[in-house]
């Protein structure tokens, strides 16, 4: 999916018989409810971008409850639709999970990280959902915006405000490097040239 799709928060369509069945994005609201169905499929799926109907056979065969979970969460189906749709049109729950998988692909699929030369002790991540929610808390979102949001755009918009804070200490640490080693007039008019643009 592509970053508007997931920013503007828009769900998939599945044609089933003579009505389409909207498919959303998890909202950060549902994710926690979303975890406890999806956290095992997630891993079974390790990582992969596309998906046979051999791999989502096994899937909901392997999973079937988590499966039944996640689809009831991001449709308007309720789990006893979703299992009859299993049992009279499987081809259908399949379609079902593809779409579901596909419009969630901002979790199921990450794209492996540069490690830039750390190891994985170091790179392991001790931080909780409340510290990235305060990151997007201090960079104007608020706590209802955040709730609303798909998974998708939570984690571009906190990737967002972690990239800007990266280039805001780049730029600090310069001036401070700049500040050292110029004279007091040489430096304040750098300053002068920073504001004026």
């Amino acid at each position: 999916m592509n970053d508007f799709f997931i920013a503007s928060n828009r769900s998939l369509k599945l044609n089933v018989g003579d009505f389409d069945l909207d498919v959303r994005q998890i909202t950060m609201k549902d994710f926690d409810l979303w975890l406890v169905a999806s956290s095992e499929v997630k891993t079974n799926l390790n990582n992969l971008e596309f998906y046979s109907d051999e791999i989502l056979t096994t899937i909901i065969s392997q999973f079937e409850v988590q499966c039944y979970s996640m689809i009831n969460l991001v449709t308007d189906l309720d789990i006893d639709s979703v299992i009859k749709t299993k049992i009279n049109n499987p081809e259908i729950c399949i379609e079902l999970l593809r779409k579901t998988l596909e419009a969630n692909k901002a979790y199921f699929y990450e794209k492996p990280l540069k490690r830039r030369g750390r190891s994985a002790k170091q790179v392991e991540n001790t931080d909780s959902w409340f510290d990235s929610l305060q990151l997007l808390v201090s960079a104007g979102h608020s706590h209802e915006s955040i709730m609303n949001m798909s998974y998708g755009a939570y984690k571009h918009y906190l990737d967002a405000v972690v990239k800007a804070h990266k280039r805001n200490i780049t730029t600090q640490a310069g001036i401070i490097r700049v500040a050292q080693h110029a004279a007091a007039r040489e430096f304040k008019k750098y300053l002068d040239d920073i504001k004026s643009d």
